[in-house]
């Protein structure tokens, strides 16, 4: 070999080990965790974001997601399932519901579910290209209900503990009329004799119930979670106990029999936080890099105070599961850390246009402390209004002499609408507020559309920014 190509192949090897060096220093690899609670837009907002960047060299509207704004993503594509023992993300699914005629929004997902998307890009900066032109980032985002993380907080309890604090909500007015069947057979239990399986599989039923019920309500402290998402443990006998107030149980409360009811809800309890809630919490949530929390503020709002107030607290809940702070390379090597975190206020699209930053303002209100405390830790945080596809336009029209901002668009029955919205409150609604004011956001169908086009938004592009454009510099 001549003293020229045995130059070529050192310069080839030290840049395949500089390329090498790169992509560890540099993360090519990115885990999402998309967080929020029933109705908030979970499928919708992962359906829009793998559409959005599937589209972004072919005509999506992306002018804030800087590489798509200087022409440098050269595409991207789904890739093989990377844990295939989680469910696949229904991409294809969701998309065929939103191309049908007429439209229809894609169906929730009811466990864990994961979509791994591979972007190539071109480099922005001249170090990187010097290393390499291209490269590619691996987005994984990961699905899951948020009704199973707010099981989180019974890990810091015991059972007595937890019946405590389920008998407060039991007694709240909304809860109490909702829990009437409930509570009779809590009161018709013998709790200090020998166990009853059957007879502790109704109760759980009946508890279940009320939990849809409370659901169905828009009441969002819902605990257990998997009492109305179980997922692979429907049936199974983990998930048959129930809280019991001191006032039911009757006899020496400290002195409670092997074998008995209360014997086996309590154990049953205490195995449900090991077996179920634990490994949930160990096995997902602390491997995230970056997260998305959605928030539906304006189905709260028109369900009412206690809705609101509970839609607050399981924010605050669902705060409490992740370890906020720095990703740092060394930190990455022992336990990893969310970086960066969104709260994104959903369906933007049912209000008007001059109504968006107050919706920012109000969920900005509702994790002001919240927001503090993690920013200290080191992590960057976003607060926005989105609506994932846009279901409405903005049109004019005259009002008593003036002109107003109305939407249009298709309700859920498929009927033409045109309608003003009102207004969304800058900060938390307090006291008589509530008595004064009724909200009504509307429901919108989701639009007809070329299925050749990238899905219509509100702020995905900026999103998108912020989750992963220093990412693809």
């Amino acid at each position: 070999m001549t003293s020229s190509g045995l130059h070529h192949q050192a310069l080839k090897k030290i840049r395949s080990k500089a390329q090498l060096v790169a992509s560890r220093v540099t993360d090519q690899h990115i885990r999402l965790a998309v967080t929020g609670l029933s109705g908030a837009g979970k499928t919708a907002f992962i359906t829009s974001l793998v559409n959005q960047l599937l589209e972004a060299g072919h005509g999506a509207e992306l002018p804030f997601f800087t590489p798509s704004r200087q022409a440098r993503l050269i595409g991207a594509q789904r890739a093989s399932q990377p844990d295939l023992q989680l469910a696949r993300f229904e991409y294809e699914q969701g998309m065929l519901s939103l191309n049908s005629d007429p439209p229809a929004w894609p169906l929730p997902t009811r466990g864990v579910s994961q979509i791994r998307i591979n972007i190539r890009y071109q480099h922005a900066q001249s170090l990187r290209r010097i290393l390499s032109d291209t490269a590619t980032l691996v987005l994984d985002i990961i699905d899951y209900p948020g009704e199973w993380l707010l099981d989180l907080p019974l890990l810091e309890m015991d059972f007595e503990r937890w019946s405590e604090f389920c008998e407060h909500q039991l007694h709240q007015p909304e809860r109490h009329e909702l829990a009437k069947d409930f509570l009779v057979q809590l009161q018709q239990t013998d709790w200090l004799a020998e166990g009853d399986e059957m007879h502790l599989k109704a109760l759980a039923d009946s508890y279940s119930d009320y939990l849809h019920a409370c659901k169905d309500a828009g009441l969002e402290l819902i605990q257990p979670g998997r009492f109305v998402l179980p997922g692979e443990l429907e049936g199974a006998p983990i998930l048959q106990f129930v809280p019991v107030p001191h006032a039911f149980r009757g006899g020496n409360a400290s002195a409670i029999p092997d074998g008995s009811n209360l014997a086996l809800v309590k154990e049953r309890f205490r195995q449900y936080k090991e077996k179920v809630v634990k490994p949930f919490y160990r096995n997902y949530f602390r491997q995230f890099d970056r997260q998305i929390i959605l928030v539906d503020c304006l189905s709260a709002l028109n369900r009412g105070e206690q809705s609101f107030k509970e839609l607050q607290q399981a924010i605050n809940w669902l705060l409490k599961s992740f370890d906020y702070g720095n990703n740092s390379i060394l930190r990455r090597l022992f336990a990893s850390r969310i970086d960066k975190l969104v709260f994104a206020a959903s369906k933007a699209d049912h209000i008007t246009p001059d109504q968006q930053d107050n919706l920012i303002r109000l969920l900005e209100s509702m994790v002001h402390s919240a927001r503090q405390d993690i920013t200290y830790q080191g992590s960057k945080i976003q607060t926005t209004a989105f609506a994932a596809i846009r279901a409405s336009q903005v049109g004019k029209t005259d009002y008593q002499g003036k002109t107003l901002s109305v939407l249009k668009g298709t309700d859920l029955k498929g009927k033409p609408v045109m309608l003003y919205p009102g207004d969304v409150p800058s900060c938390c609604p307090q006291g008589d507020f509530w008595q004064a004011q009724k909200f009504d956001f509307p429901a919108f169908a989701p639009p007809k559309r070329n299925p050749m086009s990238a899905l219509p938004h509100i702020r995905m592009d900026q999103l998108l920014e912020f989750l992963l454009g220093d990412k693809l510099g």
